[in-house]
C-alpha cells in the first residue's frame, strides 16, 4: 500500500472512529435526558428535582464542551498530519540538532519537544475553559488562575525531566541492541512504570499538594481497625488539600511494594460521616485484597510486551512514514507512526478494559459489604459522592460499554442491593 493509500485510510479511520463517538454521546444524552427514566432513577434513589435538575445541567453543559473540543481538536489533527505538519516538525528537529550538535537521539529528543509544546499549546486554552468557566460555572473549581498555570509549568518540568530520560534510553535501545530491542525496550519501560508510581507518594505528588497526617481520633481508628481485618498492612493515613483546585472527593492507595499510605481527599472527610468514610476505604481494599491491581499491572506488562512487539514489525516499513510526511526510517518516526495508528485499535480494545474494571467495581463493593457495620453504609456513600460531583446516576448501555471503567451509579446500586 502506498504512502498515500496509508495516511488516506488513517484519516478514514480515525474520523469514523470520531463518529461513533459523539454518536455514543449522543445516544447517552437522549438517554439522560428522557424525563420519566430520569424521574425513576430520581425516585429509586431518593434524588431530589432540584439536585437531578443541576446535574442535568453539569451533564448538558460537559456534553457541550466534549463536542466542540472534540470536533475542533480531530479536525485540527487530521488537517495538521494531512499537510505535512509532522514533517515540519521533522525539519525543525533535524535543524535545532544541527545547531547544537548530536546524533538521532537528540533529533528524536528535539522532535518530542517541539510536538509536546505544539500540542500542549493547542490543549490550554480548552483545558482553561473547562476550569474556569464549566467547572466554575457549576461550583466545583476552586483553582486560581496562578495556581493553573503554576501546575502546568510544574508538569511540564518533571515530564520534560522524566520524559527525556525514557526517551533517551528508548531511543538508544532501539538503535543500538539488534533485532530484539523491543524485548529490552519492553522491560525497561515497564520498570520505569513501576519506579514512577513508587515515587509519586513521596516525591511528585509533594509537588501538587499538601499533605498531613491524619489527627487522632474515631476516623483513625476505625481505618486502621478495617486495615487489620482484612490484613492489609497501612502505612499512616493523610489529607490532601484537594479542596484548593476542585469541590470533588476522592480516596486512594499509594505504593508499590510493601506497605500502602492511604490518601484521603480533604473534601471527602469534610462531606461524609466516619462510618462513610471507612466504606468508602473498604471498597478500595477490596481491589487490593481481590489482587485487582495485581493483575492490572499484569495486564500492562503484557500490553506493553504487544506493543513493542508490534513497533518492532512496522519499523522497517517505509511508507508508513512517508504517509506522515516523515524523512523516512527513524527510531523516533516509529514511535510516532505506532501511537497515531494504536488510536483507532485503542478505542475497539476499550469495550474490553471496561468490562474488566466494571467487574471489579462489582467485586470490590461485595468485599465492601462484607466488612462494614452496615450494608447501607457504602450505597449512602455513593450517593454522597454523586451528589457532590454531579454525576449521572444512569447511562445509555453502549455508552458505558465503551467509556465506563465504574457501572453507573443505578446499576451499581441495584447489584449491591441497596435498592
Amino acid at each position: 500500500m502506498s504512502a498515500q493509500q496509508l495516511l488516506i485510510l488513517f484519516i478514514a479511520l480515525r474520523l469514523g472512529q470520531h463518529l461513533v463517538e459523539r454518536y455514543l454521546a449522543f445516544l447517552n444524552r437522549s438517554y439522560y435526558e428522557d424525563k420519566q427514566r430520569r424521574t425513576e432513577a430520581c425516585t429509586a434513589l431518593n434524588i431530589s428535582n432540584d439536585d437531578i435538575t443541576k446535574t442535568l445541567g453539569y451533564s448538558q453543559d460537559k456534553y457541550k464542551f466534549s463536542s466542540v473540543s472534540s470536533w475542533v481538536s480531530t479536525i485540527v489533527t487530521l488537517i495538521f498530519i494531512a499537510v505535512g505538519g509532522l514533517g515540519l516538525i521533522e525539519t525543525s528537529a533535524k535543524a535545532l540538532t544541527t545547531m547544537i550538535g548530536g546524533g538521532e537521539i537528540i533529533t528524536g529528543l528535539a522532535f518530542f519537544g517541539i510536538l509536546s509544546l505544539v500540542s500542549g499549546l493547542f490543549s490550554l486554552p480548552f483545558d482553561f475553559y473547562h476550569t474556569f468557566s464549566l467547572e466554575e460555572r457549576h461550583g466545583f473549581n476552586r483553582q486560581t488562575v496562578k495556581g493553573f498555570f503554576t501546575d502546568r509549568l510544574k508538569g511540564i518540568l518533571i515530564g520534560s525531566i522524566l520524559g527525556a530520560g525514557l526517551l533517551s534510553a528508548l531511543l538508544w535501545i532501539m538503535s543500538s541492541t539488534g533485532g530484539y530491542w523491543w524485548a529490552i525496550a519492553w522491560f525497561v519501560v515497564f520498570g520505569f512504570s513501576l519506579l514512577t508510581v513508587w515515587l509519586y507518594p513521596t516525591v511528585l505528588a509533594p509537588l501538587f499538594n499538601k499533605f498531613s497526617a491524619l489527627e487522632e481520633g474515631d476516623l483513625k481508628d476505625k481505618i486502621f481497625s478495617l486495615a487489620k481485618k482484612v490484613d492489609f498492612e497501612a502505612d499512616g493515613i493523610s489529607i490532601m488539600d484537594a479542596s484548593t483546585r476542585s469541590a470533588h472527593g476522592n480516596a486512594y492507595f499509594t505504593g508499590v511494594f510493601g506497605k500502602k499510605k492511604i490518601v484521603l481527599f480533604d473534601t471527602l472527610v469534610k462531606s461524609m460521616s466516619v462510618d462513610e468514610i471507612v466504606a468508602v476505604l473498604a471498597h478500595e481494599l477490596g481491589h487490593f485484597k481481590l489482587n485487582h491491581v495485581r493483575w492490572m499491572l499484569v495486564r500492562s506488562f503484557v500490553m506493553t510486551g504487544v506493543m513493542f512487539f508490534l513497533i518492532s514489525l512496522c519499523l522497517p516499513i517505509e511508507s508508513m512514514y512517508r504517509a506522515f510526511h516523515l524523512d523516512g526510517i527513524s527510531d523516533y518516526g516509529a514511535l510516532t507512526m505506532f501511537s497515531l495508528w494504536f488510536g483507532p485499535v485503542g478505542f475497539l480494545m476499550q469495550p474490553i478494559s471496561n468490562f474488566m474494571s466494571r467487574q471489579n467495581e462489582f467485586a470490590a463493593d461485595a468485599f465492601a459489604l462484607e466488612n462494614v457495620e452496615s450494608k447501607k453504609l457504602l450505597g449512602d456513600a455513593l450517593l454522597k459522592l454523586r451528589e457532590n460531583s454531579n454525576v449521572m446516576p444512569i447511562s445509555h448501555k453502549a455508552f458505558s460499554a465503551v467509556y465506563h471503567s465504574h457501572p453507573p451509579l443505578l446499576e451499581r446500586l441495584k447489584a449491591m442491593g441497596y435498592i
